[in-house]
């Protein structure tokens, strides 16, 4: 059973301790060990889960032998140094996404998990979502043909009273467009199945008083000719919530729904010769899936679906889209020679 500690145990980590529980009883993994600098919260989490040890100190965690994996919740700026820390501790890393803030620390990020021999894995739960697994699933039956054209719309309320500063401070990672953006970029990559050649953006701030940005339209280019575009705003008067994925096929369409009715799973539905049909979604845990790939792939040594390969083309779209904003023109990403995911 793999032996795995938490550093950073704000709010997030419910997610991640609940996903681990379900772990723990197949006998897979468990959280062993959690690390928080805040008193009340750190001791709420250790009674609430029944964490064995926590420690004020992320370093304090790193040097405890029996942890032999860390999944790192912390404020998007802190995720590349303590990355670093952990694998060079000869951790294995599970990191919440956005990766990093900029390219060199995601390049820092892979150059210390192939430094130590260790695997390190993103964050990126929205492929584990029950009803992304559908729409994944059953595009890969061909049913619907190639995939021509995706669209991830998501408009919300962003909740900035109640916000930290980093979420709001884009020097720390923060805004609409590494958060909720990161998850967006990463469905729409996931359901083309195939590396951005450009992107043309336009991103703002227009409803909040922040350094962050709160709206954002991306046109991301596919190397298989397919294009993907990203629509996300967050609002502060806007009406009730509303996040989709619509898919084109050469035979139909797909979408996936996660709020209004969609149900507590989400919803996913066809559309062929004139009319909808939905699918059936299996009940899974996201988190749970997410560390299962984890454990999975530390076993084996196969490289995980969200790798830091994956991650860090993920986190190149989001900075091409940033560049493309400010510079009113499409940026070209690497060469496709770069290492694959």
């Amino acid at each position: 059973m793999l032996q795995i500690g938490l550093i950073g145990l704000g709010g997030i980590a419910s997610a991640h301790l609940k996903g681990l529980a379900l772990l723990e009883a197949e006998g897979l993994a468990r959280c062993v060990a959690g690390a928080e600098p805040v008193d009340e919260r750190r001791e709420e989490r250790r009674k609430a889960f029944g964490i064995p040890k926590v420690y004020a100190g992320h370093r304090d965690l790193l040097a405890d032998p029996a942890v032999e994996a860390v999944a790192i919740l912390l404020p998007h700026h802190l995720h590349a140094g303590v990355t670093v820390e952990a694998l060079d501790a000869g951790k294995h890393v599970l990191v919440e996404k956005p990766m990093a803030v900029t390219m060199d620390e995601c390049d820092r990020m892979i150059e210390a998990e192939a430094r130590n021999g260790r695997l390190l894995q993103i964050g990126l739960t929205g492929q584990y979502r029950p009803a992304m697994r559908t729409a994944r699933a059953f595009l890969d039956t061909n049913a619907l043909g190639p995939v021509i054209q995706v669209l991830a719309l998501v408009s919300a309320k962003l909740p900035y009273e109640h916000r930290d500063r980093y979420m709001r401070t884009r020097s720390m990672g923060g805004g609409q467009w590494l958060g909720d953006g990161a998850h967006m970029v990463d469905w729409v990559t996931h359901l083309v199945g195939s590396k951005a050649v450009s992107v043309k953006a336009a991103l703002g701030t227009y409803m909040h008083f922040m350094s962050g940005d709160d709206t954002a339209t991306a046109l991301i280019q596919y190397a298989n000719g397919v294009a993907g575009v990203v629509i996300m705003v967050a609002h502060s008067r806007g009406p009730e919530e509303t996040g989709m994925v619509d898919v084109h096929g050469s035979q139909g369409r797909l979408q996936l729904d996660w709020v209004s009715d969609a149900g507590p799973h989400g919803q996913v539905r066809v559309g062929q010769d004139g009319a909808w049909r939905e699918l059936d979604i299996e009940p899974i845990n996201d988190f749970a899936e997410q560390y299962r790939d984890f454990v999975m792939a530390i076993a084996t040594g196969d490289r995980p679906p969200a790798s830091s390969a994956y991650g860090r083309h993920i986190m190149e779209i989001l900075f091409a889209a940033e560049r493309s904003s400010i510079t009113g023109r499409e940026v070209v990403l690497e060469p496709l020679e770069r290492e694959p995911w």
